[in-house]
């Protein structure tokens, strides 16, 4: 799994096993590893992502990326040998929900490079179905984290937050899930605008400023939060460029400049609170992963205004928070050699649900 957050590429050796529910195999997570992109591989992508470039520079990345995820299989010194498929997301550089989406990293590459079968190209069928593409990790919450009597929030903050509510005994064809906004993503670029930093480590810098209301009430006015949902965004809305406008507008240069990395981070905490007093009144626990887990400002400002629920990390029910979505898109994985659907026309949109990606089987 490589995410908006661009950090590197997180890999998951994961057994599944069927039962005699089809949608809740047992999972065994038998390996894990986070592996660094190269500098020639980060630089690409964000150079990708800041802007226009000739389609040379994008099919020279797609092909790197397939390089890059055969060195993590083989950096996470996993044995190839035992290993019946690999899933990939892709690096997302562009999301145009309903209409088209494109991750980067070519699955056929992929394949020929450690001559096993590769799940790739995960978004597409829905697309063409008229849903969103996204978010496609609610299947995967709903089968792992879901409660008989608990009503539940799976959230995930990673470059975007997103959110899967789970009430007790719902089937699949009734589960929400969608992107409350932006989450690690505009916090790592304020804090590479203001301090020259990739990201605020531990949230100790947005612990030392103070919320600005001007900027805060600014950003909180973007359309996409009042939106209801099925919605999904990405780095095309919530881009550097939206912030530094922003930033330039409401904050005064010489006002500390901690007090932008403490109201971006309010502005991610507040969605995500926003959204699940909108649609899951309910609430009494949030299970949370992803990258943000480790940002405590982040994740005490979300406890203050998610007042009333508990707040774990998904390590406490037996998920890696790191790992999430990389063991998700295993799962996901799973379900297409499988052949079982695994898109949730209530969460996409979609007009049905599909089994998700193609599979280059290698050689």
């Amino acid at each position: 799994m490589t995410g908006t957050s661009v950090d590197g590429i997180d890999v998951a050796l994961c057994a599944f096993r069927p039962t005699d529910d089809v949608d809740r195999p047992t999972l065994d997570v038998e390996r894990t590893a986070m592996v660094p992109f190269s500098d020639e591989a980060r630089d690409g992508i964000e150079s990708v992502l800041a802007g226009s470039h000739p389609i040379s520079d994008v099919s020279r990345l797609h092909t790197r990326l397939a390089h890059e995820y055969a060195r993590a299989i083989y950096e996470a010194s996993i044995d190839l040998d035992y290993v019946d498929v690999v899933s990939i997301h892709g690096q997302t550089v562009w999301h145009a929900p309903q209409h088209h989406t494109l991750q980067l990293g070519s699955g056929t590459t992929l394949a020929a490079l450690i001559r096993r079968p590769v799940v790739y190209d995960v978004r597409s069928a829905d697309v063409a179905l008229g849903g969103q593409g996204a978010p496609l990790v609610p299947i995967f919450d709903w089968a792992m984290l879901s409660h008989p009597q608990e009503h539940r929030v799976a959230l995930n903050i990673g470059g975007m937050a997103n959110v899967t509510i789970l009430a007790p005994g719902q089937p699949t064809t009734s589960v929400r899930a969608f992107d409350t906004g932006p989450g690690n993503a505009m916090i790592d670029e304020a804090t590479r605008l203001m301090f020259g930093k990739r990201y605020d480590t531990n949230g100790e810098i947005g612990r030392a400023g103070v919320l600005r209301t001007a900027l805060f009430s600014a950003m909180a006015a973007e359309p996409y939060f009042a939106e209801d949902p099925p919605k999904s965004t990405g780095r095309e809305l919530f881009s550097r460029e939206w912030l530094s406008k922003l930033v330039t507008a409401h904050h005064h240069p010489s006002a500390p400049s901690e007090d932008v990395i403490t109201t971006v981070t309010e502005l991610t905490a507040w969605s995500v609170a926003n959204h699940v007093r909108r649609y899951a009144p309910h609430t009494t626990r949030i299970i949370a992963s992803g990258g943000g887990v480790h940002n405590r400002f982040l994740m005490e400002r979300i406890a203050a205004l998610c007042e009333g629920c508990t707040i774990d990390v998904s390590d406490v029910h037996g998920i890696s928070s790191d790992l999430k979505e990389a063991i998700a898109f295993a799962y996901l994985g799973w379900r297409t050699v499988m052949g079982l659907p695994s898109t949730i026309p209530s969460v996409t949109g979609a007009q049905r649900a599909t089994i998700v990606g193609a599979i280059a089987l290698g050689s």
